[in-house]
């Protein structure tokens, strides 16, 4: 009884030890800078697989213009990511990361450079895929804005160009002339104020019924979800340039906040397409219990139709002969 006794004690005065450990022994997390003034295309940042997910900024000339979670290395480099800031040389841009542990050595790695890191290696890694497409650094998923146009297939996908894993949704983007041989071009969509960039579709606005086209080219239309904090909204982007570069519509969003109407914050994937039977395009929005039809004459101003239940996610809507029926 005496040994049981004596062992509870023990055990108590070692959990209160454990527990009176002062909290300057566990490492804090501090707020780390850097100002940079941007002499090359790219910056070229070190990850490390499941390190602490850490907020990071990036403005140029004192406004933000990028915005992301990173797995930002604490004592081990994994793999590099990169960002391209090439539109920004000349300028003058300040890093912040939010919070990191006070060790990590990780953003005193970042640096700018004309190439990506081990740029010689892309595509040469012994369990990169060589058939099916894959983007340069970081997470590729849903196909999106399938669209083709002047020889032209265009790819755009889900991606986060900072990880390995799902999240910072941004919009990837590449062309082929065959489906088989691919060039992956700049990030089309970058997440803005309304959200991080969901899936969506392209169409080519070959009429001009956005008044979008400014030159010889045709315009090239984007729909795609903002995904913010509380609600998705729907968007659009247009391209003069082949998709090379963007312009999002100042008037996004497009469809907004529908959540009392449609009893759900699921309100995503714009699947636009032109009908010539009736002339105006078409929508197809998943919304909470299944499909919504929206109609518009110009890709901006959309009516809702009507509502499909039982669907979920991506939809699709295309007419199908049947035989017999004429």
């Amino acid at each position: 009884m005496r040994n049981t006794i004596f062992l509870v004690i023990l055990i108590c005065i070692a959990a209160g030890l454990f527990n009176n450990v002062p909290a300057d022994n566990k490492e804090k997390s501090v707020q780390k800078t850097k100002t940079l003034k941007l002499t090359s295309r790219y910056l070229n940042l070190p990850v490390q697989n499941n390190a602490p997910m850490q907020e990071m900024t990036v403005d140029v000339n004192h406004g933000p213009v990028r915005g992301f979670e990173i797995e930002l290395a604490v004592d081990t480099v994994d793999f590099w990511v990169f960002m391209d800031m090439g539109r920004y040389r000349g300028k003058t841009a300040l890093l912040k990361l939010q919070k990191a542990p006070e060790s990590s050595r990780g953003f005193d790695l970042i640096y700018q450079s004309g190439q990506i890191h081990h740029q010689d290696s892309l595509y040469r890694e012994k369990l990169r895929p060589q058939f099916h497409f894959s983007s340069r650094r970081g997470w590729n998923n849903d196909p999106n804005g399938l669209v083709y146009y002047d020889d032209e297939y265009h790819l755009f996908y889900q991606h986060n160009p900072y990880g390995w894993n799902w999240g910072n949704m941004h919009w990837g983007h590449a062309v082929s002339p065959d489906l088989i041989h691919w060039q992956e071009l700049p990030i089309a969509l970058y997440p803005d104020e309304l959200g991080t960039m969901f899936s969506g579709s392209a169409v080519i606005d070959s009429q001009n019924t956005s008044g979008f086209q400014t030159g010889d080219e045709k315009v090239m239309v984007a729909a795609y979800t903002a995904d913010g904090p509380e609600m998705q909204v729907q968007c659009i982007a247009y391209s003069n340039d082949k998709g090379r570069t963007w312009s999002k519509y100042k008037g996004n969003p497009v469809i907004g906040d529908r959540r009392d109407i449609v009893g759900s914050s699921n309100i995503r994937d714009p699947k636009v397409f032109w009908h010539d039977q009736t002339n105006q395009w078409i929508m197809v929005l998943f919304e909470g219990t299944g499909f919504s039809i929206f109609n518009s004459d110009n890709l901006t101003d959309w009516q809702y139709k009507s509502h499909v239940k039982g669907f979920w996610e991506c939809p699709e809507l295309f007419e199908l002969p049947v035989d017999g029926v004429s």
